[in-house]
This record gives C-alpha cells, structure tokens and sequence, in this order.
C-alpha cells in the first residue's frame, strides 16, 4: 500500500483540528448521524489500538461536553441532558455560562497526535508514504484506474482512493466537488512553567460563539471560525482575539493565560455538506472526502466502510447517499 501526500501526511485539515468527536451535536445532518454514533461507538477500541501499537499518546479524553444552546435547541443524543444552573456549577465551577445548557456523552483527541499515531502506525504495518508530490492526475487504461501521475514521477495502482481533503476537486480528470473552508483557532497556555499543569476544566465546553477543549498538559484550545475564503490560510490577529474574549467570557480564568499559537486549517466542503465516499465513474478510483467539520469523528467508520467497500464486501450502511455519482 502506498499512500502519497503533498507534504507531510495528517498536516492539513487533520492538523488544525480542534478534535472534538461532537456525536451528539444537533447540526449534524441527519442522513450522517447513523455513521456518527456508529463512528463514535468505534472510538474507545480505536484509540486504544493507535496509541498501543504507534507508542504515541492521542489524549483520549471522555469527561463529556457542557455544551450551551441557542434558545429551543435541544440533543437527542442517547445519554444527553439539560443541566440547571447549579448543575453547572457542580461540574465546572469555573464557567459562567447560562441559559439552554447541555451535557453531552462526547469525547476529544488531540488531532495532531492522533496524526502522528496513525502515521507510525501504518508504517509499522509496511505502509509506504510518498510526501512532497501532489498528485495531479488519476491514469486510466482499458477502461479503469491504473495509477497516479504527481509533480514528480507516476506510480501504478489497480486501485486508488482520493483523500486530499479541501484539494480533492485538483485531481484530474474527475471532479470531486470538495471546496476549502477556513477555520481559525488559537491555543492557550498557563503563564510560567507550561508542563504539567492540569486544565482548567475537564470537560469539553460548546458555545454559540466559541468551542473550548481542554488537553491533559494544561493547554486550552479555542474554535473555531468558518469562512468561505478559498485557499487562504492567513490568520487573522483581530479574529484570534475575539475568539479568545468569547472564551473568557465563558470561562473568565482564560484572561489568565497567554497566547502560545493561532493557525488557521482548511475543512473539506461540499455542496450539500454531506461526506463523498464510495466509487467514482471511473472503475477503481474511489473518494473519502468531503467530511467538512466531522473529520476526526468520522475517522474510524470512514476506514471501516471503505475497506468494506473495495475489498468487495457489502458496507455496514448504506452509502448511496455519499455516492460521488450524486454530483452527476
């Protein structure tokens, strides 16, 4: 198996991932929540697997999320509930948050060690990566894929999956209709020595205006914007800093703490902002893009299916809905 990446694998969209696996976020469209819940039920076996056979640490966390709605906003999710004021307090008394006010059985990783696992991972199991060469076109003979041509060289293959993510649309000659949409965020940390503090909080905290996830090391990430931007991954000071002030504002103690980082990353859009997963019209080249804010979630059920898929045996759901022939 070969994978080929235009520059270091897990250092795009995977990188700038805030990490959350929101399995129980009302927004999420309801053809996607069978794959969510069924992807969020695979993650403990998952994590556990990566981290053992990788030797990294992904910061598995599953204190849950305290999530705040906008007014009428509810989640179905099995073992979610409303929280009154108290409640809050109890479980988080450094937040000030009010109104429709949710615990959620959720978890988070850290995206960036949760890249770096996989990474190891796949080496250990003789998977080679190919980094520093885009592909450019998907070659075709008798009818069929048979191979990549990159910046650099061509590499022959019977079957090829494109997961270039915001960049998906590039690749030649189909078009696989993903579109980059920007998402900014900014990482905090205690003033003073950084190591081994424990975090603020303990549990993942959702707002209209701001996302909250702690790590286990003390730093408090802070997400995320969406902007239609294109292929810009500026980041913008003045938006940082009103991220940050929607954090104190939930979560005064932040004022406390300093800036270490701010990034922008790029989500992989579609047009109905569903994922695109399965066989494209060329026999051979499939998809799995398109998974917009849910990357990281959907991870474990997206490998799942495509495995299903082109090793031949009937998927665990019904993709139709994700088909890249939807797009005609």
């Amino acid at each position: 198996m070969l994978v080929i990446d235009k520059q270091e694998p897990a250092h795009e969209a995977t990188y700038a991932a805030g990490g959350m696996i929101a399995s129980c976020d009302p927004h999420v469209p309801h053809e996607l929540r069978p794959l969510v819940a069924a992807s969020a039920r695979l993650y403990p076996e998952f994590a556990q697997e990566l981290q053992d056979e990788s030797g990294e640490s992904i910061d598995f966390r599953d204190a849950g999320t305290i999530a705040c709605f906008a007014n009428g906003e509810r989640s179905e999710c099995a073992g979610a509930r409303q929280l009154a004021a108290e409640e809050v307090s109890q479980l988080e008394p450094l937040l000030r948050l009010g109104g429709n006010t949710w615990f959620l059985p959720e978890r988070c990783v850290d995206p960036r060690g949760l890249g770096r696992a996989l990474v190891r991972a796949a080496k250990h199991r003789g998977v080679d990566i190919v980094t520093g060469s885009p592909v450019i076109e998907v070659l075709a003979a008798d009818g069929r894929a048979s191979g990549v041509r990159t910046s650099r060289s061509e590499y022959g293959a019977g079957l090829l999956v494109n997961c270039a993510g915001a960049w998906a649309a590039q690749i030649a000659p189909l078009s696989i209709p993903t579109r980059p949409v920007k998402g900014q965020m900014v990482c905090l940390v205690p003033q003073g020595d950084t190591h081994h503090k424990r975090p603020l909080i303990q549990h993942v905290v959702r707002t209209p205006e701001v996302y909250i996830i702690p790590r286990s090391d003390g730093r408090m990430v802070l997400g995320a914007t969406v902007e239609e931007a294109g292929f810009n991954k500026k980041v913008d000071p003045e938006t940082i800093q009103k991220l940050r002030q929607a954090g104190v504002d939930a979560l005064p103690a932040l004022a406390e703490m300093r800036i270490h980082d701010a990034w922008a990353g790029l989500r992989p859009g579609t047009p109905d902002n569903l994922p695109i997963l399965g066989e494209t019209s060329l026999p051979g080249y499939y998809a799995a893009t398109g998974h917009y804010r849910d990357g990281i979630l959907l991870a474990p059920i997206t490998a799942q299916l495509m495995a299903e898929l082109i090793t031949g045996c009937k998927p665990a759901f019904d993709l139709q809905p994700f088909s890249p022939l939807r797009f005609g």
